[in-house]
């Protein structure tokens, strides 16, 4: 059902540093922006911009309201998934007992069409269904970091048993792997469709919601990693390491430091063969 991650959004309390950030940092482009009407999404409306970079996208939103998102930062708000039919993918779901925002899909900027659920039904996060148009705006596609895709979202959460059960059951996953730290703290990944979840147990319960989650990054797809650090060291951004490690389940990935991200936590990642 779930074709890919479209895109993850982000709060922002200046939207035109925040695209400047993406043009300097990734080479992205802005492939549209305009204003946000209120919503509830984002209740006092504002303005979005959309960011394409190598085949993958962003959505930054600057609230009217931008109380409690802190200045220069990028908050992560939301995931979007793309799916071959809106429709019957909102059938299939309402099936497995989720809500939705609304009765019916509005269109976007990118002439998206785009279904919020019920966060009352997904643990308190924010995910859209997307269905892309037959000619998806490719304005700055290709250009900047040769990214491919984003291979997942990634979650911190309080309860990682009762996580995995509820992609499992709720979306079909697969639970592929992880692992316990030394330092006690587990993840694990779950595949549904063609996109992944990375699930982070944590210990601090002061960043989750009441429901228990908080979005904690995004794993951006590269084919070569030596060299996407490489760009990306030309491009002013630093890493929290001098070399990428690999994670439980054979991918290679190296974190950015949030000092030079706006705050956001985000990965490049090389997939096993």
């Amino acid at each position: 059902m779930f074709d890919k991650i479209q895109h993850i959004g982000y709060l922002v309390g200046d939207l035109d540093a925040a695209l400047a950030w993406f043009e300097k940092g990734f080479g992205g482009n802005n492939a549209a922006a305009g204003p946000l009407a209120g919503s509830g999404i984002i209740p006092s409306g504002g303005r979005n911009a959309f960011v394409h970079f190598g085949q993958v996208e962003v959505e930054l939103i600057e609230p009217q309201d931008r109380a409690g998102i802190p200045a220069d930062t990028m908050v992560m708000h939301h995931v979007g998934y793309v799916v071959p039919d809106i429709g019957e993918a909102r059938s299939r779901l309402a099936s497995k007992g989720f809500k939705f925002a609304a009765e019916s899909p509005f269109t976007n900027i990118m002439q998206q069409q785009v279904l919020y659920f019920d966060s009352a039904t997904t643990n308190g996060l924010l995910l859209h269904l997307t269905q892309l148009p037959e000619q998806p705006n490719d304005i700055g596609v290709g250009e900047g970091v040769p990214i491919d895709r984003i291979v997942h979202a990634g979650y911190l959460l309080a309860d990682m048993e009762g996580a995995i059960a509820w992609y499992v059951d709720k979306f079909d996953g697969v639970h592929i792997g992880g692992r316990t730290s030394p330092m006690g703290g587990r993840n694990a990944f779950v595949n549904f469709g063609q996109v992944q979840v990375e699930l982070i147990e944590t210990e601090d319960k002061s960043r989750l919601s009441a429901q228990g989650y908080a979005m904690d990054h995004v794993g951006y797809v590269v084919s070569d990693i030596a060299a996407g650090i490489t760009d990306c060291l030309n491009r002013g951004l630093k890493f929290v390491a001098d070399a990428p490690r690999t994670n439980p389940i054979g991918q290679t990935l190296l974190y950015f430091d949030t000092a030079t991200t706006m705050g956001a936590r985000m990965h490049l990642t090389q997939l096993p063969d």
